[in-house]
């Protein structure tokens, strides 16, 4: 459904020169969820912008449904809705039901067909009891939802959802992953942008981290989920251990102790060294209770990424 090539945008302000995208290429599928992450500044805005034909890129090349965006960008454009920066597609000085009259009749939407679709995505948004209220007037999380509401007003194949829970609270947070996942099940091709690990946790099905303008990892949630829980993991010594020994171990991670017990927090940057640690181990053979798998969240992962650990 989407197709990104070799996409770069390089930004000249005076002599100062920004290349903010170095060579992006990804695809992304019918009734996924694809997730956009990375630090400020790391090309993630440019690569949204160039999808939408709102930045013309150097060079690279972007389709949608095989529908060169750069060359008929009005045709792709059919293709595609999007909410960017949050919920600014909303006008406050209008009612609910005005903002989607006025949006939808943007989009070619108009009579029953606009009426009946109103009624589609304000069911499924939870809004259908706010048509007549001033956006204005609405809390935070609602003008979220009625932001999003406006966007799959045309029912478009591929929707873009910039930081779609920015400053929200949980209960908000959380109607609006389930909006995300039912959307992908109806086959939809939803691209995320955010900064909130749990969304992406919660409802991506691959993730593409960049920083620097270039594809640091692509993979699914679960792959990447695995390849570091694979690697950190909580030692429990049930009498102890000695200072020369502990001294040998926290190459491989940090210490605490509870009433007794030593607990070593491992954290291995290659798989291999796992056999590194147990020859230490079997040199002094410490009382060991416990040896598991530590919980480790996406957002640990995302920090690590960036950094480079995850080799």
């Amino acid at each position: 459904m989407l197709q990104v090539k070799d996409l770069k945008k390089t930004y000249r302000s005076g002599e100062k020169v920004v290349e903010a995208v170095k060579g992006i290429s990804f695809s992304a599928n019918p009734g996924e969820v694809f997730a956009m992450l990375g630090p400020n500044g790391a090309g993630k805005s440019t690569t949204i912008k160039s999808i939408l034909g709102l930045v013309i890129p150097d060079s690279g090349e972007i389709k949608v449904n095989d529908i060169d965006v750069l060359k008929n960008r009005k045709k792709a454009l059919r293709l595609m809705a999007a909410v960017l920066e949050g919920n600014r597609n909303v006008h406050w000085r209008l009612s609910v039901r005005e903002n989607m009259i006025y949006f939808g009749g943007m989009r070619g939407l108009g009579g029953k067909r606009l009426k009946r679709r109103m009624e589609e995505v304000a069911e499924l948004l939870g809004i259908s009891d706010r048509m007549d209220q001033l956006a204005g007037k609405l809390s935070r999380g609602y003008q979220q939802r009625l932001a999003i509401a406006i966007a799959l007003l045309p029912d478009t194949p591929v929707v873009l959802l910039d930081e779609p829970t920015l400053g929200l609270d949980i209960e908000s947070s959380m109607e609006i992953r389930k909006v995300i996942r039912e959307l992908a099940n109806e086959e939809k091709l939803v691209l995320l942008s955010t900064h909130d690990m749990k969304l992406v946790e919660q409802t991506a099905d691959r993730v593409m981290i960049i920083n620097h303008g270039r594809v640091i990892t692509l993979s699914g949630i679960n792959e990447i989920m695995e390849m570091f829980k694979r690697r950190a993991y909580r030692i429990v010594f049930e009498n102890g251990i000695s200072n020369e020994l502990k001294e040998k171990l926290s190459t491989f991670g940090k210490f605490s102790e509870d009433g007794g017990k030593v607990t070593l927090n491992v954290e291995l940057k290659s798989a291999d060294r796992i056999y590194d640690l147990f020859d230490m181990l079997k040199g002094e053979k410490p009382t060991i209770s416990s040896i598991e798998n530590e919980d480790i969240d996406f957002e640990e992962i995302f920090m690590k990424i960036v950094r480079g650990d995850k080799s």
